[in-house]
Formats: C-alpha cells, structure tokens, sequence
C-alpha cells in the first residue's frame, strides 16, 4: 500500500507520539508499503529515515503550500493516516476525503485533550480542529480506552473507534541488556529510581521531586534520576535546592535514544506519576526490561498496568482517574506520602510475578511488529 501519514509533531523532538510515528512509519516500510510522512515539526540536518519526510512548518504564509501539498500527495495513496485530533489532522483529513481517500486517525493526547488553561478563542479553534479531525475521518484508532472515552465525546458517530495500544522494539529493550559497566560502577550502592519523561505539568516529575524526602526515609539509598527537559526544569530545579536534594537527584536533560536502554536497565524502578497518559511507551519500555513500574492511577496507565496492579503498582495521585492536562503544581500531602509507599514497596518488596507479567504483556501484545499488523488490519478493513 501507499500510506501518507501526517503528525503535527515528530523527531527530533522526543516524546512517545514521536517515536510512536517513527515505529510505525518504519514497521510499515519494512513489511513493504511506501509510506510518506507530512509534519510540521523543523527538523535538524538531512532527515535519513527509511520512509519519506516532508517538513512544511505550520505557520499562517504556509497555511494553503501545506494544505496544497497534502492534497497532492494523497492523489496516489491508498490510505491517508493522520495522527492527533490537532491542526494538521483537521487538514490531512479533509484532503483526503477530497480525494476520496480512507482516513485513518490514531489518537494521542495533543488535540483530543483540552489544553490546559487556554485562551478562549483558542479553544475554539481548537475545538473546531478537534471536530473536523475526529468527525471526518472514516476509521479512528485510539491509542487507549480513556483517550477514546474523551473522543467519543466530541463525534457525531461514535462506534467507528478500535483501541491498539503504544508499541514498543523489544529488538532494542528486552531482559537480555547488559548495563555498561561505566554506568554500573556510577550508581553502585543506589537503589535507582528512573523516569524519562518531559518535563511538563502533565507528567508530574514534581510529584515525584516532593515525594523524594519521603523515598528517603523508606529507602535511604535511594537515588532519583530523571531523563527529559521541558518548561517546567527551571521550577523542578529551584525545588530541588529547596529540598536540599541536589546530591540524590541526577537531572540529565535530553538523553539519546540509543542509551535510553542502558538506564532502564539500571533502574530498580520506573515512576509514571502523570495527571493524563494514553498508553505511555516508555512504560511498555520498562515493562519489557523486566522493571518494576509505579504510575499514577489515570488514563491509559490504568489499563497498562492492570486495575489490580497485575503489572505494576498504580498510586491514587490526583481526584481523577480520566486524563486531565490541567495539572496542579502542588498535591496534598498525603499523596506523597503514598507515592513514596509505592516507590519503596516496588523496590524493596518482592514484585517478581508482577515484572514476569509485565515482560510477558509486553511481549506478546505491545512489540511495534504487533501494533503494525493490527494497523494493517484496519487499513484492510475500508480497502477490502
């Protein structure tokens, strides 16, 4: 097949949409479809990807060069596939209904979540992307029960939904990784916690930051390193200093992908405190690796992980259990308490049948070989 796919984000800006087009858009190419990728995010030198990239950055004087080009490239395509319910989808799908075109959408967080605390005229734009987006496309593919749950919404018909979750390389993260011996011998002594996340507010890195007073007292050898950068590092900081943690927390800002692993594997335990997650891909990441996952009990975390925590230990964070972007800047201070109780419980209890579940699931149900035959399914579906 000819697929055209668009997202409105892509590398080199890491985070689990991005990698999750990059996964599928090279499983895609490897079982022998030509894909096309249209995104709106700049790229950084000469892109030497097996698939076709397009950067066209979204901006008002490129508003109709953009929309030209989508329209063009769906000519020839047999499946126009767009990812978010945001602007760019909003446009991917009417050039291919235009055209004639089956359009799938898979739905992440960006543009099926309301923003946090927008203006009003942009929400009303972005309601509008939102409804286009959602409401002319013939399939969409939700990458969890909660994103869907919201999604069905803002629909006019809303029994065309099917759920595949997040993938992940178990060529790359599986329980066979050694960890490098220079990474080893830097943390030795240390029960590690890790997370690799942005840091925004809907992930709660500063949960986890408030809580590690609290870790310490139940694991006093404990040690938090924490992966990603985002708006919310210069605050995540100051608190840091306020706590006097600076000696037991190791912030690395953006780590390349290819040593992510070597991390994972260090870990003793992988935190996922989010206030909104659809089916997070470092979690799956862990899963495979043989780690202990702690993660907020909302959105796609919960079905991850288990309701009855089957594959990992999920801790009350926030009043919700739907994914909500709107994340507060402090939580009452009981929640720390029992997310420090769920840290120290995953790290100094025995979790081995939870791990051995998680690394099956993962496994059998999220490698991106999985996720793209049940992608191909649904494009069969509308070409039969």
């Amino acid at each position: 097949m000819k697929i055209l796919m668009t997202s409105d984000t892509f590398l080199p800006l890491v985070g689990g949409g991005e990698i999750h087009v990059k996964e599928l858009c090279e499983n895609l190419t490897r079982l022998g479809h030509q894909v096309t990728l249209v995104t709106n995010q700049k790229g950084v030198g000469e892109d030497h990807f097996a698939f076709r990239v397009i950067r066209i950055p979204w901006k008002r004087s490129n508003f109709f060069y953009l929309f030209k080009t989508l329209y063009h490239e769906a000519k020839e395509t047999d499946i126009v596939h767009a990812h978010y319910s945001y602007r760019l989808s909003a446009l991917a799908v009417i050039a291919g209904r235009l055209r004639g075109k089956r359009v799938i959408e898979t739905l992440h967080g960006l543009g099926t979540l309301d923003e946090a605390r927008a203006h009003f005229l942009y929400k009303q734009i972005h309601a509008l992307y939102r409804f286009l987006a959602l409401n002319l496309a013939t399939r969409i593919i939700s990458t969890s029960e909660d994103i869907a749950i919201v999604a069905r919404q803002h629909m006019l018909r809303s029994n065309n939904i099917e759920i595949i979750f997040n993938g992940l390389n178990t060529q790359i993260f599986n329980l066979s990784l050694k960890v490098p011996e220079e990474l080893s011998k830097k943390y030795v002594g240390k029960k590690v916690i890790l997370t690799v996340r942005r840091l925004v507010p809907k992930n709660g890195i500063h949960f986890l930051v408030e809580s590690m007073p609290e870790i310490m007292k139940l694991i006093p050898n404990a040690h938090y390193v924490m992966i990603g950068s985002g708006r919310m590092e210069s605050y995540i900081k100051k608190r840091i200093v306020e706590l006097g943690l600076e000696s037991h927390i190791d912030m690395l800002g953006e780590v390349d992908n290819s040593e992510v692993p070597a991390y994972m594997k260090l870990a003793d335990v992988v935190v996922f405190p989010s206030t909104a997650e659809s089916s997070s891909i470092a979690c799956a990441e862990a899963f495979a690796m043989g780690k202990m996952v702690v993660a907020s009990r909302v959105g796609g975390l919960v079905e991850l992980l288990g309701k009855d925590n089957e594959r990992g230990l999920l801790v009350k964070l926030v009043d919700w259990e739907g994914s909500d972007y709107d994340a507060p800047i402090q939580l009452p201070s009981g929640r720390y308490t029992a997310l420090a109780k769920g840290v120290a419980d995953a790290v100094l209890l025995n979790q081995s049948e939870r791990t051995k579940q998680a690394a099956k699931y993962a496994k059998d149900e999220l490698d991106w070989t999985v996720v793209a035959d049940k992608t191909i399914r649904v494009y069969e579906k509308g070409l039969a």
